[in-house]
């Protein structure tokens, strides 16, 4: 009896040890940054980003939400965007951007299934987080009524958005409702941390 209660033991105490440690290299690899493309290519603040989603007659100002339901990272920061997108959306139109692999009707329902209303497409060709300039998840992309880039990184430094003075997003859109010209975000907002978006080949620092 005694050696199978110690057996018991041992078998939950490895358990929750193996358990432990997943979630400790989860969360060290999500705290590293992402490794930046070698072959890269941002666009510049206020230059006009090569989306045919942008050159529509109803684009206005627009937000691109660069998600993977795949990525831990995406997920952490659902409830901040729902938050802008409610506090934005009249000002501001909200358009997901979804990577990730299993097919575009496999992201549509995935990303359905968080209860984000707002528009989604499907970057299956990679093209629209090229143009953007985009290389990770999550980021956003915040564009004016012209289509031009007036900001392009993180959403917080932290990765549950639970960083009032560093919602890099929030800040810029404020920004730009207030008739404000777009800025150089801070260092803090373009140092990438999350999913890539591709098997491209990486570098071996992420700042830009």
């Amino acid at each position: 009896m005694h050696l199978r209660s110690a057996a018991v033991l041992f078998i939950a105490s490895l358990c929750l040890g193996l358990s432990a440690t997943a979630f400790w290299y989860q969360d060290w690899q999500y705290s590293l940054p992402t490794a930046r493309p070698i072959d890269l290519d941002q666009p510049l603040i206020g230059q006009t980003l090569p989306i045919p989603l942008l050159t529509s007659p109803q684009r206005g100002p627009m937000l691109l939400h660069f998600f993977n339901p795949d990525c831990p990272c995406s997920r952490f920061n659902v409830d901040h965007v729902r938050e802008l997108q409610l506090r934005y959306g009249r000002g501001i139109r909200f358009v997901a951007v979804l990577q990730g692999s299993g097919g575009a009707e496999r992201l549509r329902t995935a990303f359905a299934k968080l209860g984000l209303q707002m528009e989604a497409i499907v970057d299956e060709g990679g093209g629209v987080g090229k143009a953007a300039g985009v290389y990770t998840t999550p980021q956003a992309v915040l564009v004016d009524d012209h289509g031009r880039l007036y900001f392009r990184g993180n959403y917080n430094r932290s990765r549950y958005c639970a960083e009032p003075a560093t919602e890099y997003v929030r800040l810029a859109i404020e920004k730009y409702l207030a008739g404000k010209p777009p800025q150089e975000p801070p260092p803090g907002a373009e140092e990438a941390y999350g999913c890539p978006l591709s098997k491209r080949k990486q570098g071996v620092s992420s700042r830009v």
